[in-house]
């Protein structure tokens, strides 16, 4: 049962799926009556290539199609993201009649309007390495040759909450089972605020899908690839497509602190040459050291800043199944993450902070 929240122009919903009932879920959501999402034009599909599993080592079909969705920015059509839900699988020994064997749910995306095909064009341009894994897996399962263990992807059981405005559209999930190999799920899918002007040839490109997983760089012996967080954006300052971009935090401090200073921390994004560029729009983040005064849902208020309070779930990265298998075989290494670190200096209680309109 979705739970929903109206607070101007901020709306949050709640809800449970599984990863197999996640796009449906989420669509059944945003689409709901009277409490339906304003921001976004939404659709569902449950025929897109996209989003059909196939064995990676034959390409057959084991499983039904999973679904995919679509949201469109009502104001700015051209903002568009398209998520299909789908798994990697493969057939032992090229024997389809032991069935495929799935080993990971994962996302594929893309950030382009491309008119009546719904085409997840980050994965059709960059392919799996920009695939988003809804869990970890251990090396040794990949090859499970016990038939009666057709099936050895986890299908976790999640809470969601889900933030929307006209900027973006914010995910957050909380496993509710398996959490040796589930971490809390985050996706950020919006506009990032640049710091400088840019030419506007590409100012309308500053738009961004942001993971919990370190996608599109895998190298085990530099934790700049397998433990900080990327995501893709529409376009780099110089133009280039579908550019890889990294995103921090700086917010491990507790507030209030000396003169009842609150320290809140943008989410940077940021890219190797060009530094800095901007900051997810109007999303932020803070540690609260007295939690019980700022209840998940309340107002912070500082005067020239007015924020909606949300207590996220903080989990540390275990030391093993630190990997993925994508829809193409691969075992892709990562270390989930999304804020600077799950270590609180002092305790305290993580937040994310939803910027919200002044009252006049």
């Amino acid at each position: 049962m979705a739970e929903n929240i109206l607070l101007g122009a901020l709306r949050r919903y709640e809800f449970y799926s599984y990863c197999s009932t996640f796009i449906k879920t989420l669509y059944d959501t945003v689409t709901q009556d009277l409490y339906g999402d304003v921001h976004w034009e939404w659709s569902y599909s449950n025929t897109n290539t996209y989003a059909q599993p196939k064995s990676w080592n034959t390409g057959k079909i084991g499983v039904a199609n999973m679904g995919t969705i679509t949201a469109m920015n009502v104001k700015d059509p051209s903002m568009f993201f398209t998520i299909c839900m789908n798994s990697s699988s493969y057939n032992y020994d090229n024997n389809n009649s032991y069935g495929a064997m799935s080993k990971n749910y994962v996302l594929r995306t893309g950030l382009k309007n491309n008119g009546s095909s719904v085409v997840a064009d980050l994965y059709t341009t960059l392919g799996s390495i920009s695939e988003i894994p809804f869990h970890t897996m251990d090396a040794a399962s990949v090859y499970n040759y016990s038939h009666s263990s057709v099936n050895t992807a986890v299908n976790i059981y999640w809470k969601w909450s889900l933030f929307i405005t006209e900027n973006y559209i914010f995910l957050f999930g909380e496993p509710q089972t398996n959490l040796n190999l589930a971490y809390p799920f985050r996706m950020y899918l919006g506009r990032v605020k640049p710091f400088e002007e840019e030419d506007p040839l590409i100012a309308n490109d500053n738009v961004g899908i942001f993971s919990h997983f370190p996608h599109g760089l895998i190298d085990n012996d530099d934790e700049l690839k397998y433990r900080t967080g990327r995501g893709y954006m529409r376009s780099s300052r110089n133009g280039t497509p579908n550019a890889l971009y990294h995103f921090a935090t700086s917010s491990q401090v507790p507030s209030p602190g000396l003169g009842g200073r609150f320290f809140i921390s943008p989410f940077y994004v940021w890219h190797e040459t060009e530094g800095a560029r901007g900051e997810f729009q109007g999303i932020r983040t803070a540690v609260l050291k007295d939690a019980s005064k700022y209840p998940d849902g309340s107002i912070l208020d500082l005067g020239d800043e007015r924020y909606y309070v949300f207590h996220a779930f903080d989990q540390a990265h275990p030391a093993t199944n630190q990997q993925f298998y994508a829809t193409n075989g691969t075992a892709y290494a990562g270390q989930p993450y999304f804020f600077d670190s799950p270590l609180l200096l002092g305790g305290g209680q993580r937040v994310l902070l939803f910027e919200i309109e002044k009252e006049v």
